[in-house]
């Protein structure tokens, strides 16, 4: 399981500018969950006279220029100002920044980052604070100064801009990336970015970190394309602002790849008055919808899911399993593993032979798109031969396997692991080996074969991902870990590769994952599972209603891509059986305490309300305590929030 994790506070941002900020070290384990936190609020007003020396004339000048070419912009409107401001203005306030204001560190499913606190309520600090950042003050008052806002308001078209601050500093140290969104919150109406990078070590495409622009896709309106079209490099002194547009102005920061030097910016936005039109087609608004469209999955009907393991069943079996996992003797100790803790992992699954033959082809196919081992990706690596990508990036990013799976039509990866697909994870026999492992009957199944690329892939948390009922996730992994440091890049989770499971929240904040997720999962009060990627290995977990999922983005480190078989399977519901149960030992204490009226009363609300209930083990229990543990921090925050 990969260590634990909490929000851990930069010495200064300087700690991340420095690159003194040990970026591979991980920061200090966690105690407890805590949910995304909201946007930060919107600062005091702005509407200040706009002081000569900040902002480049020409910047002002050519306005109407830049109107033209901002309209005409792909994928959607956007602009980037080359040396919008004084040069010497913007290093003295990089400079304040980096040995005056502290950095938070902050990781999701959805990035990884250094950020400071709300900058828009500069103008609130005490004189001894606010005398140590004096270029920041003067930068701030003439981003959000009559005449600045108006050369905004000429270039996007975007109508009056509301005069409130709103705007912090970010810094992406190495292995950092923020993904695909679309910026919709509240009245966000233009997006900002100024760019603090180091001005005397200029930033190239090899180090990463560009603000990455998403087109849609054809026919349809709020769909990213799996890929982006555009990209701008953090250059020092540009200033990069696009509409914040409904399902439309999507766009990411791509993984830093240096470690000598961080990417380093100011961003914020300008306000409109009221919400822009179309906000529930917003990537925010798309995450938090409960439709549970992605979770209404075909299942494929199994026939005698419910049998026992015949001898013509191990046959099959004994071509592809490990014959350690057939030995009836081996299943009990699986079965209460399970039972335990509602998840399991069954390490060298395959059978060697055939274990050893994916694996080569996998690690083949990496070299051959020169992917892994912080070698830089390509969007279009490994796009061939039936793989092809799976979106909208917003929600998910990998490829997908299409091709044939059949004897002597391919020995490449995904045909290999496709073969493993149907020949063998898709049978009623795995279905029955399956019950042998975990008692529970299995009526239906679904699955597919994918690749998560370093450096591009992932899965984000959502709630159309949830289901009504439970389901039981069976995925076969394969990835590089045949030396010690591949293999501990994949344990400590770094790399990131591995599944998370985790408590939804009952009322949406950012419809993503906790803000630290990365805890300890053997602690059940964190509601968390993290199921690390390795070699051949089976990972069995039942996922109750109410748990999200998501597979951390693969960073470019990691020494290859994670290549699994991902099935679901839909299990037998077996509330009768604990109805049944349960109205005997009610009948039992019926006759104890026949005389209590009161009791036997108590014992009927207790029957009632248990219908329904599943052992879930680990999942389930976690939720619970995951639910204690939420309403408490919520308690705490908002405690915090009064004494603030």
């Amino acid at each position: 399981m990969p260590p634990s994790k909490k929000e851990a506070t930069a010495n200064g941002a300087a700690a991340a500018a420095d690159a003194e900020v040990e970026a591979e070290a991980p920061p200090p384990p966690a105690k407890k969950l805590k949910p995304a936190p909201p946007p930060p609020a919107a600062g005091t007003a702005g509407g200040y006279p706009l002081e000569p020396g900040i902002v480049n004339p020409e910047t002002l000048a050519t306005a109407q220029e830049q109107a033209v070419k901002y309209q005409n912009a792909q994928p959607y409107k956007h602009t980037t100002l080359i040396n919008p401001f004084n040069p010497d203005l913007l290093r003295q306030v990089r400079d304040e920044i980096i040995n005056n204001i502290n950095a938070t560190y902050k990781e999701t499913d959805l990035f990884k980052l250094f950020q400071t606190g709300d900058m828009g309520n500069l103008d609130q600090l005490d004189p001894d604070t606010a005398a140590k950042l004096p270029g920041l003050m003067k930068l701030k008052r003439a981003l959000y100064s009559d005449e600045f806002r108006a050369m905004v308001t000429t270039v996007t078209g975007c109508g009056g801009l509301h005069t409130r601050t709103d705007c912090s500093c970010n810094v992406y140290a190495y292995g950092c990336h923020l993904l695909c969104h679309d910026d919709v919150i509240a009245n966000r109406r233009v997006s900002w970015i100024i760019y603090l990078s180091d001005p005397d070590e200029p930033w190239t495409a090899e180090d990463g970190g560009a603000l990455e622009l998403f087109p849609l896709v054809d026919g349809d309106k709020h769909t990213p394309a799996p890929n982006p079209s555009v990209s701008h490099l953090p250059t020092f002194n540009t200033m990069a602002f696009f509409t914040v547009t409904p399902g439309v102005s999507f766009h990411s920061v791509q993984e830093v790849f240096t470690d000598s030097k961080p990417r380093m910016s100011i961003s914020g936005w300008y306000h409109g008055d009221t919400p822009p039109e179309g906000a529930d087609k917003a990537s925010l608004a798309q995450l938090q919808q409960r439709v549970r469209q992605e979770a209404v999955v075909a299942h494929t009907p199994i026939e005698g899911g419910e049998g026992a393991l015949s001898d013509e069943d191990l046959g099959k079996l004994i071509r592809w399993v490990n014959p350690v996992y057939l030995d009836e003797s081996s299943w009990p100790k699986i079965q209460a593993r399970f039972a335990e803790e509602g998840s399991v992992q069954l390490h060298n699954f395959i059978k060697k032979g055939v274990a050893e033959k994916i694996v080569a082809a996998c690690i083949a196919e990496d070299a051959a798109d020169r992917l892994g081992a912080k070698q830089l990706p390509r969007y279009e690596a490994g796009c061939r031969d039936g793989w092809a990508p799976a979106g909208p990036p917003h929600k998910q990013r990998y490829l997908r396997y299409g091709g044939a799976g059949e004897p002597g039509e391919g020995e490449g990866a995904g045909a290999l692991l496709e073969r493993v697909r149907r020949q063998l994870l898709c049978t009623p026999a795995f279905a029955r080996l399956l019950k042998a492992f975990t008692s529970i009957t299995m009526l239906g199944q679904a699955g597919e074969t994918r690749r998560f690329r370093p450096g591009m892939d992932y899965t984000v948390a959502h709630y159309g991902i949830l289901t009504t009922d439970p389901r039981l996730d069976v995925v076969l992994t394969f990835v590089d870990d045949a030396t010690d440091e591949a293999a501990s890049a994949w344990q400590a989770g770094e790399v990131g590769g591995f599944e998370a499971y985790l408590l939804a929240e009952e009322e949406a904040h950012e419809g993503g994952a906790e803000e630290v997720y990365r805890v300890n999962a053997d602690a059940e009060e964190s509601g968390v599972l993290n199921v690390n990627a390795a070699a051949n290995t089976l990972n069995l977990v039942l996922r109750d209603e109410g748990l999200m999922r998501f597979v951390k983005y693969v960073s470019f480190a990691a020494p290859g891509s994670r290549w699994d078989v991902a099935m679901e399977f839909l299990p037998e519901d077996d509330s009768d059986d604990e109805e049944e149960g349960e109205e005997k030992e009610k009948e039992g204490e019926q006759e104890k305490e026949e005389k209590k009226a009161k009791g036997g009363k108590k014992a009927e609300e207790e029957k009632e309300g248990a219908k329904g209930s599943r052992k879930g083990g680990e999942a389930k229990k976690a939720a619970r305590k995951g639910r204690k543990a939420a309403a408490e921090e919520e308690e705490a925050e908002e405690a915090a929030e009064e004494c603030d």
